[in-house]
């Protein structure tokens, strides 16, 4: 069982903290481009269905599941592809080239023409988005100093929260009026994070990663570092680092997808990235964002549109103070608390809904959904909604990261396509049994991680690869 032993292990190259304007600025111009956009798409459904069935007449219950699922539908295709694109022209290009999706997504939803142009747009804007979730994890991952890597990699998620609140504040008719008299303008916002990105992403260094093991340009990995951190001797530290790792390497050569599942430790490493993207989605976290107001109409509360953004608010600010917990707690620990109180959280809500079903006039269970929601929301932020991103950056060594990556994101995709296409149904064969489904998934992640899942904080990919493989070699070949 993989614990917290040598946690107090030292960093490769040290402890500076190098807030430089440099790093600052690429880290804001690849969330801001990438993680705000899947937020707000993330969010943009859950206030709007209404005034889209009015905008598109006679439109089916399955078509609306169809234009919410159009972005994990084209995210999946973006996510699988993302590593490749990313590992042949560079972490910088391809998230440049990535607006072009974006923003043709962007036209198609804003002039939303029918249902059927809308979930076009909604196609490409989600290609988009699944290599932007792809790629700006590797990118936030290679450009960080190892003792802030962990508040570098949770700004990811950061943003997304934030992107899901905007989509849920911009479309409430009680802070900005009628949403049905400016939705085009609405589904036009993704054009400015895209504008931001194209404008700064062009002064930002490429990664030093890919420079060093892709390109094989240790000069221009040196060049970058040095605009990255400010110091050409703590540049000079990394890149000795780089050359250390790579010397004492089995093998420099990029790994293959076929290696990805005959290797041991590579396959076991996998399926811990694909098993944590499957612990963020199947634990149904999207059906809550994407179908909040129903959720909680349905629990006997009147006002569900103030609280969908309550629930948005209070991810945002839980994601925030994760951030220095990721590299004070570790990401073990934290995703394991998380999982345990969302499993909480699922019973409260499966048995107030169960109770409201069989007694409307029982006025308690309305308050008791939307705080067992909100602990979900709170430890999600905490635990699975931050780390699974954080944790593909780290246990992935620089030659299998981008192939293993794209695995790991294209797995995040399926399973929110997965949870967003079957919740409605769902939900109309089991009722308030849906939540238990979801406390029962999450419980088996939460035991997983309890048995599988490393320690990443403040350790070199090396010393994860080892211990890995330790626990690999614990289980016969034909289980790992």
């Amino acid at each position: 069982m993989m614990g917290d032993s040598d946690g107090d292990t030292q960093p490769l190259v040290g402890q500076p903290k190098v807030w430089t304007g440099t790093l600052v600025i690429a880290i804001s111009v690849a969330i801001v481009g990438c993680s705000l956009q899947f937020g707000f798409q993330t969010g943009c459904m859950a206030n709007t269905q209404d005034t889209l069935r009015k905008a598109f007449t006679d439109v089916t219950d399955l078509e609306m599941s169809l234009m919410i699922s159009g972005v994990p539908i084209g995210g999946l295709f973006g996510g699988l592809s993302a590593g490749l694109i990313a590992d042949k022209i560079g972490r910088k290009k391809c998230m440049l080239l990535n607006n072009i999706p974006i923003l043709i997504g962007t036209v198609m939803m804003s002039v939303g023409f029918n249902e059927y142009f809308f979930l076009v747009g909604r196609i490409f804007i989600g290609f988009g988005c699944g290599i932007a979730t792809g790629v700006a994890p590797m990118y936030l991952s290679e450009i960080s100093p190892i003792s802030i890597k962990g508040a570098v990699g949770v700004s990811h998620q950061f943003m997304i929260t934030f992107g899901i609140l905007l989509g849920f504040l911009l479309s409430m008719k009680q802070l900005l009026g009628s949403f049905s008299d400016y939705w085009h303008v609405y589904f036009a916002f993704p054009a400015l994070p895209a504008l931001y990105q194209l404008i700064l992403l062009p002064l930002c260094p490429e990664s030093p990663n890919w420079l060093y093991y892709n390109r094989e340009r240790e000069d221009l990995a040196r060049a970058a570092l040095t605009k990255l951190r400010n110091s050409r001797s703590l540049a000079d530290e990394e890149v000795d680092a780089m050359i250390k790792e790579r010397t004492t390497a089995t093998s420099s050569v990029m790994v293959s997808y076929k290696q990805l599942f005959t290797d041991r430790t590579l396959r076991l490493t996998l399926i811990i990235g694909i098993a944590l993207q499957g612990a963020q989605q199947l634990s149904g976290v999207n059906a809550i964002l994407n179908y909040g107001p129903d959720i909680l109409k349905k629990a006997g509360l009147s006002n569900s549109d103030l609280a969908t953004g309550l629930l948005g608010g209070i991810n945002v600010i839980m994601t925030f103070i994760s951030v220095p917990l990721m590299d004070k707690l570790g990401r073990r620990s934290l995703m394991i608390l998380g999982q345990a109180f969302m499993i909480v959280s699922f019973i409260g809500l499966a048995i107030a809904q169960k109770i409201h079903n069989q007694h409307p006039d029982a006025s308690w269970t309305a308050p008791v959904s939307v705080v067992t929601i909100i602990t979900f929301i709170i430890f999600f932020a905490i635990g699975p909604g931050s780390i699974p991103w954080l944790i593909i950056g780290e246990i992935f060594t620089a030659e299998a990261r981008g192939k293993a990556s794209s695995l790991c994101v294209g797995a995040n995709w399926v399973c929110n396509l997965l949870v967003v296409l079957t919740y409605d149904q769902l939900n109309k064969a089991l009722k308030s049994n849906t939540f238990f489904l979801y406390m029962g998934i999450v419980t088996f992640f939460f035991i997983f991680t309890v048995l599988f899942v490393p320690e990443t904080k403040l350790k070199p990919v090396d010393q994860i690869v080892r211990e890995i493989k330790e626990q690999a070699e614990k289980f016969p070949p034909t289980v790992f």
